[in-house]
């Protein structure tokens, strides 16, 4: 964390984005948050990732002087200015890249100004740019953004948005245009301020909040009222997953969920394979507990790491991309592609994940910040398993949450292997993987910047949550802070408004870094399950509405009784994997066919109910759903 002091007329600025062209359009939606304050402690003054203040101000988190809403959460900044000069300066020293549009974009803050403070108020909204990407905010050569906004006394929340291309060029620094982000010549948003100012400077002392700043593409989300999360996606939905510390992972989904109530079951399993358990020959190939975990129903994700065991993550002896692209392990690959070939169902391998921190040998970092690398390695992967057959593999293409470093190459987009070779986007969140007492952040602060980038510009894929989890508070950490249990009653919150387009969730549920794990403290288990576990939005492992979305098939007749015919199109399909889920997602009838002439028998055991068939070869996926007649 920095702290940073500027006089009254240096400003922090924060990164801002070139314009570029994007799929779809988004009338609304979070792009980043520069602080949300929610989970802080009451009384902190040093807020994660940089803060500032000057002359009259001075703040500290605080419980919010208003009823509770869920867009306001559990806590605010409350500024306390003693008017001795007139002005008093707040900001957030962000140093950071942020991919914004002009255009389009506001920068949005909720404040309170209470009927009891001494009148309205002017409020100076200042963004400074780094326009020659020094890391240095200079007036003569960065510009500075300026809008002034009047604020009336009130009796709760207002909520001021500010589009980007409304405000004001301060200084003659710079090159004049609004181009904060990662590409082309744009740069940094180095600091964001909000300056008080009252005219007649005065002895009479005033307390004012603010809460929520974020930019917004279009205008700030929020429901009927501005204090009112956005409405919730009634066809909106989200699977779980866990990786635990299970020796044996097809015993993880036992572990996990003999502690949770009854009725419902994980889709999702992760686990880390190594290159090599030992020395520095690559040679771990999966086992049993693939086929075990999709006998009974789970989707197996496996994070293959390019790593040896036994050796520091970023040990000289540790391999790099190159080993990649020069076939040094194409020999390797490719027993791990027939071995995952030979399981009967989808396994989803993540490979190269969090490529823009700055811990593994294949992160940006440690390979020249050469993103067509990355890409080049990831494709060869893919491309070896797909010559050999292998394709019951979904490809995942996972992120972290916070780039590190933040600087223009490490922009998670330029990595992107395309369409083609990802199945699936990810991320990944944590509260917080620093050691020892590290800053208290929330879900939404947290995620907003990276799941506007891949729901935006990814908008075709599945967005899952590959690894998340809250850490304990610690003893020495103040009472009546905010719990677990609450960051994760909060985050289901947030997951069903602002990000739900996010289909899975897989908690890290380990001890580590700290202690992740869902039932970490009774407390935290039982806020899963009342946030999370008995909430309709996280359902079963077979979506009754993906498969009906997806639905092509057509079969006869539906219902059924104990045979199924396939329509006449599908004559000339061959090679076809059929699989039968109940909706539980356990698969209860398994069949390869050469085609599809003869049909299918299920026999008599198949209960009555709702059934979801799946037919899938090297050609297509189709779904369908199914109902088994009674009597």
């Amino acid at each position: 964390m920095y702290k940073f002091l500027f006089s009254a007329f240096i400003f922090f600025g924060l990164f801002c984005s070139a314009q570029i062209k994007r799929p779809g359009i988004v009338t609304s939606q979070l792009k980043s948050i520069i602080y949300d304050f929610d989970g802080l402690n009451i009384g902190e003054t040093d807020l994660p990732d940089g803060d500032y203040k000057n002359n009259d101000m001075s703040y500290s988190a605080d419980a919010s002087p208003l009823p509770y809403s869920d867009v306001i959460g559990d806590r605010v900044l409350k500024l306390n200015m003693n008017w001795q000069t007139g002005f008093g300066e707040f900001g957030k020293a962000a140093m950071r890249f942020i991919q914004l549009n002009a255009a389009n974009d506001q920068i949005n803050f909720y404040f309170y100004n209470p009927t009891s403070s001494s009148g309205n108020l002017s409020l100076q909204l200042v963004i400074t740019e780094d326009d020659n990407q020094n890391n240095v905010y200079e007036p003569n050569a960065d510009d500075k953004w300026i809008s002034t906004v009047n604020i009336p006394q009130s009796s709760g929340w207002q909520l001021f948005s500010v589009p980007l291309n409304s405000m004001q060029d301060g200084n003659t620094g710079g090159n004049g245009i609004f181009d904060a982000g990662y590409i082309g010549s744009a740069g940094m948003i180095f600091s964001v301020g909000f300056i008080l100012n009252k005219p007649v400077p005065s002895a009479v002392n005033d307390q004012f909040y603010i809460d929520m700043i974020c930019f917004s593409e279009g205008a700030c989300p929020h429901g009927p009222s501005i204090l009112d999360l956005p409405a919730k996606d009634p066809s909106a939905s989200c699977k779980l997953g866990a990786l635990g510390n299970s020796s044996s992972q097809d015993q993880v989904p036992a572990d996990i969920e003999g502690y949770l109530p009854p009725g419902k079951k994980l889709s999702f399993v992760n686990w880390f394979v190594y290159y090599s358990n030992s020395g520095t020959t690559a040679n771990v190939i999966p086992g049993q507990e693939v086929q075990n975990l999709i006998n009974n129903g789970y989707t197996p994700v496996i994070t293959w790491e390019m790593m040896y065991a036994g050796y520091s993550r970023l040990d000289p002896v540790q391999p790099r991309l190159d080993k990649i692209l020069n076939g040094y392990f194409d020999a390797y690959i490719d027993a791990f592609a027939n071995k995952i070939k030979s399981y009967s169902g989808n396994v989803i391998m993540r490979i190269f994940h969090e490529f823009e921190g700055d811990w593994y040998s294949w992160s940006l970092t440690q390979n020249n910040a050469d993103a067509s690398k990355y890409i080049a390695a990831y494709h060869h992967v893919v491309d070896r398993f797909r010559s050999l057959g292998a394709n019951n593999v979904q490809w995942m293409w996972c992120v972290n949450a916070e780039p590190k470093p933040y600087v223009a190459y490490n922009w998670i987009m330029s990595c992107y292997p395309g369409d083609t070779y990802v199945d699936i986007v990810a991320t990944d969140i944590y509260n917080h993987p620093d050691l020892g007492t590290p800053p208290w952040k929330s879900f939404r602060y947290t995620i907003a910047e990276t799941y506007y980038y891949l729901s935006t510009f990814v908008p075709n894929k599945p967005l899952y949550i590959c690894e998340i989890a809250c850490r304990e508070r610690d003893a020495g950490e103040p009472g009546g802070s905010q719990t677990k249990g609450e960051w994760l009653c909060q985050m289901n919150r947030d997951l069903q408004t602002y990000f739900n387009k996010t289909k899975a969730m897989i908690f890290f549920s380990i001890i580590k870094e700290h202690d992740w794990r869902i039932n970490s403290s009774p407390a935290a288990q039982q806020s899963f399950v009342n946030c999370v576990w008995n909430d309709a939005f996280y359902n079963g492992p077979v979506s009754v509405k993906e498969f009906e979305t997806l639905s092509e098939m057509r079969v006869y007749p539906n219902p059924f009784s104990t045979e199924i015919t396939f329509d006449s199109s599908y004559d000339t399909a061959k090679n076809i994997d059929i699989k039968i889920y109940d909706v539980s997602g356990k698969i209860v009838f398994i069949k390869h066919m050469d085609d599809l002439s003869e049909g299918i028998k299920t026999g008599s055991d198949l209960a009555p109910g709702i059934y979801f068939l799946e037919m899938k070869n090297s050609d297509f996926i189709k779904k369908c759903k199914l109902v088994k007649a009674g009597g």
